[in-house]
């Protein structure tokens, strides 16, 4: 995925991507009017309630007054001529741009993102449906995992929608708290550490204390609390802005793992009675 697709389908608003000259063909792959009219982007559609491709629909481009515009006429004999790459990438800076993606399922279903290009960055500041609305649907299946929990996961993203990183982060960090502690609790009669000892355990000791109970994936990667909390207490809005969305990955990595084991022992259970059954039935 481009730093532009990244920028439209998992950022929130005021988040930016920085841009150079380097970027020009990303640059005119999202932003050219004329020439990218199937670029597509995959994105949860809210109305169809899953992930779907979206197409490039339309734009609006609105121009401020003394920007460079492409001069595609020689200064001196007026023939036609192909712009410098760099009065092209200039061509699209200091503009806002609004773009439409429709639904390739249902054309009635579409998204809208509003950016302002400055000189080095492309910053969203507009979109419809937003971040929230797009994701909360997608995390709604951790409800049975998570619990009362859940508010916490659906509040840190609301947060990151309306570019909050700091207050986002420290609902995040409470899932991953609860996590262990509740694993604890689950398997305290298992292990030979009493409570008083546990809770004074730094974080990480804590997870590696139970990494015979835990995900693998909360185990190899246990220093994702230490950048949460690190986020939380030394980090700008911004760095947690940036990291929110590999942050929030890393927890439903963890929850798949959950759910997958719950289901996964709904299954033996219904299976097991099946057999149970069923073998008392054939004796007779």
């Amino acid at each position: 995925m481009g730093k532009i697709e990244e920028l439209l389908v998992n950022r929130g608003l005021y988040d930016s991507v920085d841009i150079s000259i380097d970027d020009l063909d990303e640059l005119e792959k999202y932003l050219s009017k004329r020439d990218y009219v199937g670029n597509t982007i995959d994105c949860f559609c809210k109305q169809c309630g899953t992930n779907r491709v979206f197409e490039y629909a339309t734009s609006e481009i609105h121009e401020e007054t003394g920007i460079m515009r492409i001069n595609i006429f020689d200064d001196v004999s007026g023939k036609m001529r192909i712009p410098k790459k760099e009065e092209t990438f200039n061509s699209y800076l200091n503009k806002r741009y609004v773009l439409t993606y429709r639904c390739t399922r249902d054309k009635g279903h579409a998204i809208l993102f509003d950016l302002i290009v400055t000189d080095d960055k492309i910053i969203k500041i507009g979109q419809y449906p937003s971040v929230a609305d797009l994701v909360i649907p997608e995390i709604a299946k951790y409800k049975s995992v998570l619990g009362t929990q859940y508010r916490e996961l659906s509040k840190a993203v609301g947060l990151f929608a309306h570019g909050i990183g700091i207050g986002s982060f420290v609902y995040l960090r409470r899932i991953i708290e609860k996590l262990v502690f509740d694993k604890y609790s689950e398997v305290a009669d298992r292990i030979s550490i009493p409570s008083e000892e546990f809770e004074h355990q730094k974080f990480d000791v804590k997870i590696e204390t139970l990494k015979e109970f835990l995900p693998n994936i909360l185990v190899e990667n246990k220093n994702v609390y230490g950048i949460v909390s690190k986020g939380i207490h030394e980090l700008s809005e911004d760095e947690c802005l940036e990291m929110f969305p590999y942050v929030r990955a890393g927890i439903e990595l963890i929850l798949d793992d959950l759910l997958a084991e719950r289901e996964r022992k709904a299954k033996e259970k219904m299976f097991e009675k099946f057999v149970a059954q069923k073998t008392g039935e054939l004796r007779k």
